[in-house]
């Protein structure tokens, strides 16, 4: 918690000043002894101090002030078992009225133990003690916790997690691409972070900052780029993004600059799938607290791998406390994050909030949120399995688990692109996107600084998806598909086909939708047709006739207008949108043209269509 030190404005120095004045011992000798190894303790002889308590505890074990000096010697080696002991052992025999402070240590010692009954004792009889009110907000968010931690306790079940991943060292933030072959994790070193790589079981360092801290990193889907904190640069700390140049390289680090990056502290990214989306922890001034999570999306990229990104704003959820860690599930909808702004189990617990919607955030339960602390959670694109790093064993590890109904996300799927002409030869496209058509929203974009010919996209499954390719000189690419859920293995594979702009070729717009028997233009329709005016504009000469189409079903005068209607509205469209009318025509040939046999369903769906043709 961002605030939790202000409750230790009792240093130890001025506790153990205090209390000599207040516990004496009824043998002088003892007292003696204990005055001795103050001044000893004072003077750093710890050892030397500790002997001489032991001297005086031989003589006076009623002692209270021994026990307490004790204490703060353990506190000092950082024994903090033998720190609480030594003090209950002193409450054993003084009640410590006027030193609220040891009920603040025994209090958090026993929270962070899980003894959540024990630890609202000690808590509250912090509060009765500290006449000064020293950090009592802060004394009650941990009462609120405790209470919140028991009722949980009570109702839910603990599920097994499975130890993923371990280290002689703390490991922690993974990351994992859509196909769950590629995992990133930081791993800390002495005072360094450093990130690593483990790819088909094998382990590469990312060292990109071999003196100081690099770590946190986020992959999109296709695991082409990566994102991550490095301490330096603008601030004390600010995020960079990587390309990947090999299996087991990748491109000198680019700052995205402000005004991601400011002065403060920026970390921690979770990039979306498409990496059109960044979510970050950041101290910068306009938050709600110490560390809060902030959003920015995507204004362009350039050749020279340079991103420019949208002035970033704060998050509804954020809390006086920190928010940290966030993690955008493939859907671009589902957000994690780590917290001790909300009631929890611990110092951080996991928490997930649905995009879309304003509500509380859900706190994921007791199988991941322990006393400990709890970082990083990720889910995979199954949807199913969770991973996260936590200390509650004392060393930090990675554990993953089966995620209940209530946390699971959607299952997502994800596509091959791979595009190329019509010899069959790989070719980049200046654009390509893939968009759901029910609800218009972007799911994989590719500009012409990031696209090449074998491209990645992850997608919901079991949505109906328009497929859009362009690149200059050639024909506008367009086709719908249905992806399911797909093993890891064996991800969906779509050629796009781009073919050279000539005249006469034909492009049938299947991203083109009306009711039936109707002419007006259905809204996910105006996906495919800012693709046609994009065709339009990246080929200034071209002019193209649009063209409507009808099976055989109702007299041929019915169906001549109906397509003609059709035609006339997508022309329309593109007028109003600024596409010349030197550029465009338009006819309605009715049922004249069929692509396929009106002899069945399929052929007759086929041959109701929307065309461009060029002139």
């Amino acid at each position: 918690m961002k605030y939790i030190i202000l409750i230790f404005a009792f240093t130890i120095t001025g506790v153990f000043n205090g209390y000599g004045q207040h516990f004496l011992s009824t043998n002088k000798k003892a007292d003696k002894f204990y005055q001795e190894a103050r001044s000893l303790f004072r003077a750093g002889e710890t050892e030397k101090a500790r002997n001489m308590l032991e001297k005086a505890a031989v003589l006076d074990s009623a002692f209270s002030a021994l026990y307490l000096l004790r204490a703060d010697m353990f506190h000092k080696q950082g024994d903090r078992t033998g720190e609480m002991k030594a003090i209950e052992k002193a409450l054993s025999i003084d009640s410590l009225k006027g030193y609220a402070y040891y009920f603040m240590v025994l209090a958090d010692g026993y929270f962070d133990r899980g003894a959540y009954e024990t630890a609202q004792k000690y808590y509250r009889l912090y509060l009765e003690r500290d006449k000064r009110l020293t950090g009592a907000m802060q004394v009650k968010k941990r009462l609120e916790d405790c209470a919140f931690a028991l009722k949980a306790l009570k109702n839910e079940v603990r599920r097994e997690t499975e130890l993923y991943l371990q280290s002689e060292r703390p490991v922690y933030w993974p990351s994992l691409d859509v196909t769950g072959n590629t995992l990133l994790y930081t791993e800390q070193v002495g005072d360094r972070e450093m990130m690593w790589m483990l790819r088909d079981s094998v382990r590469y360092p990312l060292d990109f900052y071999p003196e100081g801290k690099c770590g946190a990193p986020s992959l999109t889907a296709d695991g082409q780029m990566m994102y991550f904190t490095m301490v330096g640069g603008q601030g004390r700390s600010d995020i960079y993004v990587a390309y990947r140049v090999s299996d087991s390289t990748w491109s000198v680090p680019i700052s995205l600059g402000e005004p991601v990056n400011t002065d403060g502290w920026e970390a921690q990214p979770a990039i979306s799938a498409d990496g059109t989306r960044l979510f970050f922890a950041s101290t910068r001034e306009g938050g709600r607290g110490g560390s809060d999570i902030w959003y920015s999306r995507l204004l362009r990229r350039e050749s020279n791998g340079m991103q420019y990104w949208s002035q970033p704003r704060c998050l509804y959820f954020n809390t006086p406390g920190d928010e940290m860690a966030p993690f955008l599930y493939f859907d671009n909808q589902t957000l994690f994050f780590a917290s001790d702004g909300y009631p929890g189990m611990g110092r951080k617990d996991i928490y997930k909030v649905d995009l879309n919607k304003v509500s509380e955030p859900q706190h994921i339960g007791i199988t991941v949120n322990t006393q400990g602390d709890e970082l990083g959670f990720i889910v995979d694109a199954s949807g199913q399995w969770g991973y996260f790093s936590s200390d509650v064993s004392g060393r930090r590890c990675i554990y993953r688990y089966r995620l209940e109904d209530s946390l699971a996300c959607p299952p997502t799927a994800y596509i091959r692109l791979l595009t190329e002409n019509e010899a069959g030869e790989a070719v980049s496209p200046d654009y390509l996107t893939v968009v759901a058509v029910e609800s218009g929203d972007t799911l994989a974009y590719y500009d012409r600084v990031y696209a090449h010919s074998d491209m990645l996209a992850c997608v919901p499954a079991e949505t109906l998806l328009l497929v859009g390719a362009m690149k200059k000189g050639y024909l506008y690419y367009s086709d719908t598909l249905a992806v399911k859920p797909a093993g890891r293995e064996y991800p969906r594979q779509k050629v796009v086909v781009l073919r050279k702009v000539e005249k006469d070729r034909t492009l049938v717009l299947k991203g083109v939708f009306f009711d039936v028997d109707d002419y007006r233009l259905k809204p996910e329709s105006y996906n495919e047709l800012r693709q046609v005016m994009e065709f339009m504009r990246l080929n200034p000469d071209v002019k193209i006739e649009i063209s409507g189409h009808t099976d055989n079903s109702g007299s041929d005068e019915h169906n001549r207008r109906l397509s003609e209607d059709r035609a006339f509205e997508v022309y329309k469209y593109l007028f109003l949108h600024r596409i010349g009318k030197d550029r465009m025509s338009y006819k309605g040939y009715g049922k004249d043209i069929p692509l396929e046999s009106n002899d069945t369903e399929a052929g007759r769906a086929a041959n109701r269509r929307t065309e461009i043709r060029i002139k």
